[in-house]
């Protein structure tokens, strides 16, 4: 076991070396340095690659597998561990390395051609990396996993024992009843806004401070992580979790909201990977990572949502948040109370085209959208030029406008650019897993944690979740067992849409 946690952790630090060197391309790198950095990142794929796929990793695992009683004198983060490396070993062993290569050119070269298509609005600039992705992710999942279906494959990547048709089974109870809300709280047609919000300017500086604050206050260590403000898609890299967890944000000076809920967002993934157990991370045991990215997803969404768009949450950082990063407002915001900017927060913006702006009612049937085309470039029903047109006809079926551009539509995420076909659906899975673990932290803190939200502390949760969720990293084998364990039952779409109906009924169909 000594020597597997050796050259898993080697493994592992290869990683974070890439992470690295991605994390630096996004906010650091200098513009002429693109093409070097497309070289580093191919030599480490490939020196990556050498290592996953060891002669000696080989025998290290063989060795163990042939144990006669292998999980008496292992702990379950070791067996885990010995589980998880079996896998990607076997994986990894069957991928060939020119194809290994070739990946990881393609993730450099396609987010610089998401990049330029979407600073142009011009989706042809995308199409012969969306191409040869799709023809890259299919010679991959025929030569790792050909026992299943390509989109299968990729869905599993990212969620493990996720296949379309669970995932089909997860919309379909959804998805009709979400959009028929929508409708309903549209036609009410109810103004929840707040009088000339949008023409408040909210300088950068302050709201930088204000999303440090509300981070620290969170429980994110920034001594151990760094909060970048750049221009481009707000994103976790986790360089050597726990000790180095890199988050990026995107402050608007018109949209307050934008940067914080992205902040909130993306430090609640960045508690997951400063969550994970030290010393299990350190000495190779790769169990102590999530199971999924929708269970990571759950804990981005469950404080962005549960608690950053909750009225709780505002009724403490609304004056001792707000009012205080930007005195030169005050004359504007001293007459705005916290529930004021509670509803203003969840106003229900129909025909909004940005998913990472998205109410939260909407939200979802952006995501659908996004799982439907991928579901049809995979099974040969759509073809990559059809994208836009697609993608206009369905935002005006669910959310009722078309975009006005391909920068609006299509090109809006970066996905598809780093060939993360599959990731989409984690976000729905995410948000439902969020409701069900909240409700369950709540229960387990005696009802009494919307009361410390309220006023300020949020210490408590943060332990809950490192405890029940973050520590426990994937000892089991699916978020869908870890999830059930913490909660007391399985995946649960009721509760998730009787949150979003007893929130939006509160807001616009109750009278008040």
């Amino acid at each position: 076991m000594k020597s597997l946690k050796q050259r898993l952790g080697e493994i592992e630090a290869l990683g974070g070396m890439g992470n690295l060197l991605f994390w630096d391309k996004q906010v650091m790198l200098a513009a002429g340095g693109h093409g070097a950095r497309k070289k580093q990142m191919e030599t480490l794929a490939l020196v990556a690659h050498e290592r996953r796929t060891s002669k000696e990793l080989g025998d290290c695992l063989d060795a163990l597998h042939k144990h006669p009683d292998l999980r008496a004198v292992l702990s379950p983060m070791e067996a885990a561990t010995v589980r998880e490396a079996r896998r990607d070993y076997t994986r990894a062993t069957r991928m060939p390395k020119e194809l290994e290569v070739r990946l990881a050119a393609l993730r450099s070269s396609g987010y610089d051609a998401w990049s330029k298509a979407r600073e142009t609005s011009d989706f042809q600039i995308m199409v012969p990396a969306l191409e040869e992705w799709l023809e890259a992710l299919k010679e991959e999942a025929a030569a790792v996993a050909p026992e299943m279906r390509p989109y299968d494959y990729c869905l599993d990547k990212f969620e493990r024992g996720a296949t379309v048709e669970k995932i089909d089974a997860i919309f379909s109870s959804i998805k009709q009843p979400l959009i028929d809300l929508l409708r309903k709280v549209v036609a009410e047609n109810k103004s929840v806004a707040i009088p000339g919000w949008s023409e408040l300017k909210f300088p950068l500086d302050s709201q930088k401070k204000l999303g440090e604050k509300i981070v620290r206050e969170m429980g994110f260590k920034l001594e151990n992580g760094r909060l970048d403000n750049f221009g481009g898609h707000p994103s976790t890299t986790p360089i050597s979790s726990p000790t180095d967890v890199r988050l990026t944000t995107r402050y608007l000076e018109d949209n307050l909201m934008f940067g914080i809920g992205a902040t909130i967002h993306e430090a609640g993934h960045g508690l997951y990977e400063q969550g994970r157990d030290l010393e299990a991370s350190e000495n190779g045991l790769i169990a102590s990572g999530p199971p999924s990215l929708g269970l990571h997803e759950s804990q981005s969404l469950l404080w962005e949502r549960s608690v950053g768009l909750s009225r709780e949450f505002w009724s403490h950082y609304w004056s001792r948040g707000v009012v205080e990063a930007f005195p030169e407002l005050e004359s504007s915001l001293g007459r705005i109370s916290h529930e004021d900017f509670y509803r203003q927060i969840n106003v229900v913006k129909p025909g909004f085209q940005i998913r990472v702006d998205a109410d939260e009612l909407s939200y979802p049937l952006h995501v659908l959208l996004r799982y439907e085309i991928e579901k049809g470039l995979f099974d040969g029903s759509l073809s990559v030029q059809e994208i836009p047109g697609v993608w206009k006809a369905k935002m005006e079926e669910y959310v009722g406008a078309a975009p006005k551009d391909d920068a609006e539509g299509c090109l809006q995420d970066v996905h598809w650019g780093m060939g993360s076909f599959g990731y989409f659906p984690t976000y729905v899975i995410g948000a439902i897993y969020a409701c069900q673990i909240f409700d369950a932290a709540d229960r387990d803190m005696g009802g009494e944690l919307r009361q410390q939200v309220g006023e300020g502390r949020l210490l408590p949760l943060r332990e809950w979740l490192r405890d029940k969720i973050h520590r426990v990293g994937s000892v089991y084998e699916t978020a869908e067992e870890l999830v059930e364990l913490v909660t007391g039952k399985p995946m649960d779409t009721g509760l998730y849409l009787g949150h979003l109906t007893t929130k939006y009924a509160d807001i616009y169909l109750n009278d008040g």
